[in-house]
Order: structure tokens, then sequence, then C-alpha cells
């Protein structure tokens, strides 16, 4: 056994954000949720599970085509790299009655309630949703960002957190597509050359999303499990290749300017619904090891103790030869992604893509299994994979193919039991 999983990771009291466990969220009580699945199981942890094991509800909000290329042609895009390119190029004019029913279709079946309850029959606790700015119709420029109207998305989103809520799954709501985008990347819902977030304009929008969606969570009953809000997915960041880095704006505004606005914005909204601090969001921020940036050398950030912090991890990205199983391994089992003064820091995107044939069920049962112990280490206090559901028919992307091969735990116990397999034998 590498280390014990009884280490608290969340801190609990007055100063600090609610916590899965502090409402009793019923995900966490493995007890309790092997009732309802007419099951019996004595958790191994007195208290239950305090540990964010989840899935990313991707491709749903924001499409990402490669992901879903059927769904994608279904939807009248073609060869469009991403929404704003869809819209634009498919659905200009007139024809954007027909556009907004295509994207509406699919925010209505792409992700359901049902979706949530097989998340919740897997043994996972937490679903973090992306969603775009476009959002929130009012900061929208139509004449320039011809995205479907989102407002037509907010329905099949309130199923969603509403059922999330029902059966106690803690959920992160995650601006994965910022204004102008602040990747160069489709995930954004554009396609930007280069990023182009970083001004002050995009920054007040972004923290207008924020400051609406913050009062709707706080607002709206079906938003009761919510307990994360992130205000920027990957930036462009040191990792980029071609010279990404910095895009035009980026550097020192990010840290300097926008982050603490978005900070505000979140606080402000709750501040003027009286909302006390053991009811506040968690505000979450890129981690350092993003290379982005650290969002603690801002003073407001370091200041405020109801923050989190998302690391990112493809271990698949980062080694030389992604086809070596050793190397994949020895990744997983020697690294740490701790980054001291980051509480409440979770790895919120990873997956086991690599260049290893995707049948190879030995290796990605342990594979999984290495990257899970590392992200539940001492001072890491869970993690999110991405994603549910492609169209890739590839357990490497997609985590309800993983389960349907047994390649990772299909309950809450066999999670658990996860952390006590010594899969680093020979790779530490």
């Amino acid at each position: 056994m590498r280390y014990s999983p009884l280490t608290p990771l969340f801190l609990a009291g007055a100063a600090h954000a609610w916590l899965p466990q502090d409402r009793d969220l019923a995900a966490f009580n493995m007890t309790a949720r092997y009732e309802k699945l007419g099951k019996r199981f004595l958790p191994s942890l007195p208290s239950g599970v305090t540990k964010i094991r989840g899935v990313n509800l991707g491709t749903w909000l924001i499409c990402e085509p490669f992901f879903i290329p059927n769904e994608w042609a279904k939807m009248g895009c073609g060869s469009s790299a991403s929404e704003f390119d869809c819209m634009r190029d498919h659905y200009s004019g007139s024809n954007r009655d027909a556009g907004n029913a295509a994207f509406e279709q699919h925010w209505a079946t792409w992700i359901t309630p049902a979706t949530v309850q097989s998340v919740h029959d897997v043994g996972l606790n937490t679903i973090r949703i992306p969603i775009g700015y476009w959002s929130y119709t009012a900061i929208v420029d139509t004449a320039s960002e011809p995205f479907a109207d989102g407002d037509l998305m907010l329905p099949y989103l309130d199923a969603v957190v509403q059922k999330a809520a029902d059966l106690g799954i803690y959920v992160i709501i995650d601006l994965h597509g910022a204004p102008g985008g602040q990747q160069q990347d489709v995930f954004t819902g554009q396609n930007p050359n280069p990023a182009g977030f970083f001004n002050d304009y995009d920054y007040g929008r972004a923290e207008q999303w924020l400051s609406w969606m913050t009062n709707r969570i706080h607002t709206n009953p079906a938003y009761s499990s919510v307990g994360m809000i992130e205000v920027l997915n990957e930036p462009v960041s040191q990792h980029d290749a071609n010279g990404r880095y910095p895009a035009p704006g980026e550097v020192p505004s990010l840290i300097d300017t926008y982050y603490p606005g978005a900070l505000q914005a979140v606080r402000s909204a709750e501040a003027s619904l009286g909302v006390s601090n053991d009811k506040k969001l968690h505000v979450q921020f890129m981690s350092s090891k993003w290379s982005a940036g650290d969002p603690r050398s801002n003073s407001a950030v370091a200041g405020d103790s109801l923050t989190g912090f998302d690391d990112h991890n493809y271990i698949g990205f980062g080694v030389s030869d992604n086809g070596n199983q050793d190397a994949l391994m020895q990744s997983a089992c020697r690294d740490s992604r701790v980054v001291s003064g980051e509480a409440f820091e979770i790895t919120g995107e990873w997956s086991m893509t690599s260049g290893v044939d995707w049948q190879d069920a030995d290796f990605f049962k342990k594979f999984f299994t290495a990257q899970q112990q590392l992200y539940e280490k001492p001072g890491m206090s869970g993690w999110v994979y991405w994603m549910w559901n492609t169209e890739l028919n590839d357990p490497r992307w997609t985590y309800s193919y993983a389960t349907s091969l047994g390649y990772v735990p299909t309950d809450a116990a066999g999670l658990e039991n996860n952390v006590y397999q010594d899969v680093c034998a020979g790779y530490t």
C-alpha cells in the first residue's frame, strides 16, 4: 500500500465554503447508495467517501467534433471546426432557427438525467459540466458571435443538475468557453487564432457570466449540489507548442486583472444575496502546474480561503513514447500533482489516452488504478475523468465504455478498493 486513503483531504470549518460531507451528499455515503441499488456494503471509511471521484460531461453544452463525428454531421455542421463556425457556415440569416433546433436537439439528448443516474450507478460522486459564455445570451455580441441561442440549453442543464441534487452528486460548473476564446482550440466553442480572450472587454463579459451563474446557483433549488465554479478552463500555457504562449494580452493581465476580477464577481454576487460562508461556492482556478501563471501570486486569490485548484494531467500527451507501457506507468507511479498552498486541489481532467492498443485490458486496469492513486494522494482531493461518453468506441477517452469493458471499477466499493492495489511495484 503506497499511502493511506484515510488522510483527510478536505478542510472543514466555518472558514471554508461547503464541501460534500458538509451536506451529507448521498453519493458520498456508500451505505446509502448501495441500499438504493438493493445491495449492502459496509463502508471502509466510517464517515463515507470524501474523495472527489467524478467524470466530465464533455461535448454536451460545448461540442468537440473530434469526439462526436456522427452527431456533428447529424447536426448539419459538416466540416465546420466549432460551434461558432457551424452556425456561421450553415445556419446564417433566415436559417438560424434551424441551427437553434439542431443544437437544442443535441442539448436535449446527448446528456440527460438518465446519464447522471448511470454516472451514480458506477460509483462516481461528482460531475463537472463544461459550458460556454453564450449560455448567458445578454453578453453575446449577436452581430459578430453567431452561436446558437444559449438560453435554449438552460432547461436541460437545470434537469441534469436537479438529478445530481436528487442523487447527492457534487457538481462543478466550469467556464470552458470564454468570450474571444482563452485557447487556440475548438473546446472553447470557437476556433480563434490566436486566442482572443485576454482583454478588458472580454474579461468584463466573463465576469458578468460568473455573476449571473453564481446567482443562478444560489437561487435555483435545482443547483443545490453545485459546490464549485471554475473561472476559466485551460488558458494558453507554456505547454502549448508553436509559440502560442503567451497569447496577446495574457501576461500579466490574466493573473493581475482577470483572476481577482472573476473572484470578486462571484463573491459580490454572493454578498448581494446574503450567502453565508458555509454556503459559499469554492471558486476554482487552474493549478500553477498548468503553467499559465500562479493564481495565488495575486493577493486577492491568495487571501480568499474559499478557493479550489484544477490540475489537468494527460500522461499520454506528456511522455515522449506514449506507446511504451513502462513509461506511462512510471509517470503515473512517480509523479506528484500536489502544489504547496493549493488547498482543495483536484485533477479535473485526465484520461487513459495513449498509444497502447485499447484492447489491452490488463494494462489499462493497471494504468487507471495507478492514476486514481496519484490523484488521491495526500494533498490531493480527487479527480474528474475526461469524459463520460463519446462516439469513439475508445475506453481510453470514454469512461462509460471503460466500465462496460471492466477496465475500471463499476461501483463505489471497487473504486474504494482500488486505492489499496499495489499496481506500482517495479515502476517507482
